[in-house]
């Protein structure tokens, strides 16, 4: 089975694609385009980007074809044994996850318009790029001749590819596996810094596992000249869309940009190489439900910074600024207590990846973190620091992944209960299972590292005593606390204020002229097309908790837990 890829019109955003297919052995078969994509666990519906398709034989006569469900096509080859199936799609969107075309670039994700057969998904494909002018192809896959090869679709899926010309590339070595660093888009790499820091936390994560998985990896990076932000982890390589590049590589968005590096190459082993049992193969044509994207994504969130302070390219301070941000996201979202983090995960497909309906849900990436970060302060209290979260990983990798074995929540909950010698079952059904306040337990188990947590009031006026939380900019009103006095007057997230004590509010001063009046006043909103007026009393309770960590004792028990120096 051969791919080939071209674009007649780039700037019409469509890519021409032609699968042929080869050694057919029936009358019929049926050809699937993935519903989703690994890395994002929501329905893509990618078949909708299709606009033009047909099947011909080799020699250009048509091929009877039906669509049969909404992304399953299915073939009558009678006793032709080589056909071609001729489609575009549009590729007109570029995030770390898509696929796109302008006259810099031809950058495809395959799970997003590449087919595979029914009962051939383990054949090798082939991917001819001979079509499109191009000096520079950067893909995770082997060279064989004039074609790169995937060993069967999963591998193809897991393969985006960039044909361009003007993308800037480097490279480094680990214990014998090279590192290449890719950029496309409009930047200046500094070489020296990028290296040498990627190489630190590298070698940090190569220590927790003992070993790299894959021969080689690539740092995919879609430079944007606008402000982006996301990662998609792939078996060898990892898509990074990160902007703007006049100020990538500076301050709080170089902290930024390593962050999201680090978190995707420790995806690396955790999820492309252990993966829960209930993902294992993956299903591309519908859901594939876990409850375990504590595991996946809040363990991958955790140690992508942790790997960082632990390698020195992170100061003990940037570090704790960075879980500060988690720890302000978790306190902040109400839905905590209403959906556990493991229902959360179940329910990434329902609406894991959008705000959704108020106070509704988890976050498997923040409580997943906060949950790794507990269960590795466990171990080290418990072990005196001769134990650790990284031996509970290193065991995943070595005994279930390095053996095809998927992982059980039991799996799980069974070796890091081995490493702490007691049963964790009120800890899984209270935080793992059920909405407990994780606020106790945090302080107690930080506090034994050195370091102190404590809830301090929301410096925004409308926030902390009437539970509203505006967007940054503007006045529209983005969370509304539970039980709070906003809530009970009726305030909705997307309401406008438009006055405050008849103030007309102007460049987002709403909490500034609500500090002024203090106590009661009185709100005009723009709501439901309606411009209504609404008084509140300002509560006793305090709502939207601003947390803030700090040193309590920088001791030998927090070196041990940082390896700060």
């Amino acid at each position: 089975m051969i791919y080939s890829f071209s674009s007649k019109n780039r700037g019409n955003k469509f890519i021409d694609i032609e699968f042929i297919v080869e050694k057919i052995d029936s009358t019929e078969f049926d050809i699937q385009l993935p519903a989703w994509r690994p890395g994002r666990y929501e329905l893509a519906n990618f078949a909708k980007n299709i606009q033009k398709f047909d099947v011909k034989t080799m020699n250009n006569k048509s091929v009877k074809f039906e669509k049969i469900t909404k992304d399953r096509w299915r073939v009558y080859s009678g006793k032709v044994k080589t056909i071609k199936i001729i489609y575009n799609y549009y590729a007109n969107e570029l995030n770390a996850g898509s696929s796109w075309v302008d006259q810099n670039q031809i950058y495809v994700n395959p799970v997003n318009c590449c087919f595979y057969v029914v009962g051939r998904e383990n054949e090798p494909i082939k991917l001819n790029f001979k079509t499109v002018k191009h000096s520079k192809t950067v893909i995770g896959l082997p060279k064989k001749d004039e074609f790169y090869v995937a060993e069967n679709f999963d591998q193809l899926a897991d393969s985006p590819f960039i044909l361009g010309n003007n993308i800037q590339h480097n490279s480094y070595y680990v214990k014998g596996v090279k590192f290449n660093l890719w950029f496309q888009g409009e930047c200046r790499p500094l070489w020296s810094k990028l290296l040498k820091d990627f190489k630190k936390f590298t070698k940090e994560q190569l220590k927790v596992f003992g070993s790299f998985p894959f021969e080689e990896y690539h740092f995919i990076f879609q430079i944007l000249p606008y402000k982006g932000y996301h990662g998609v982890e792939h078996k060898n390589n990892t898509v990074i869309t990160f902007g703007p590049g006049y100020s990538a590589f500076e301050g709080e968005n170089y902290e930024e940009l390593l962050g999201v590096a680090s978190h995707e190459l420790f995806h690396a082993w955790n999820v492309k190489t252990i993966r829960p049992s209930d993902m294992l193969p993956y299903d591309f044509t519908k859901e594939n439900y876990t409850k375990m994207g504590y595991l996946t994504e809040g363990v991958t969130t955790y140690y992508g910074d942790l790997m960082l302070k632990r390698s020195g390219v992170f100061t003990t301070e940037q570090y704790l600024k960075q879980l500060n941000k988690i720890l302000d996201r978790h306190f902040s979202n109400y839905g905590t207590q209403n959906l556990s983090v493991a229902d959360s995960s179940f329910d990434t497909w329902l609406d894991g990846y959008e705000k959704g309906i108020p106070n509704r849900k988890s976050s498997i990436y923040v409580e997943g973190c906060l949950l790794a970060m507990l269960a590795d302060l466990l171990i080290r209290n418990k072990s005196k620091h001769k134990k650790s979260l990284d031996d509970v990983m290193k065991r995943l990798f070595l005994d279930y992944a390095k053996k095809d074995r998927g992982i059980s929540e039991l799996n799980l909950k069974n070796e890091i209960e081995k490493l702490i010698g007691e049963e964790l079952n009120v800890f899984w059904n209270n935080y793992v299972n059920g909405t407990q306040n994780l606020y106790f337990l945090l302080k107690k188990n930080l506090s034994a590292v050195g370091v102190s947590i404590s809830e301090n009031k929301n410096s925004k006026t409308l926030a902390a005593y009437y539970g509203i939380c505006t967007m940054p900019g503007n006045s529209k009103i983005l969370f509304v606390a539970p039980n709070s006095p906003g809530e009970k007057m009726g305030i909705n997230i997307g309401d406008e204020i438009i006055a405050v004590n008849n103030i007309e509010i102007k460049m987002d001063n709403a909490n500034e002229w609500a500090k002024y009046f203090e106590g009661k006043i009185k709100l005009t909103l723009k709501k439901d097309g309606i411009i209504t007026e609404t008084k509140l009393n300002a509560s006793s309770k305090l709502f939207f908790p601003q947390v803030k960590l700090a040193l309590s004792k920088p001791d030998s028990e927090l070196k041990k837990w940082l390896k700060t120096h």
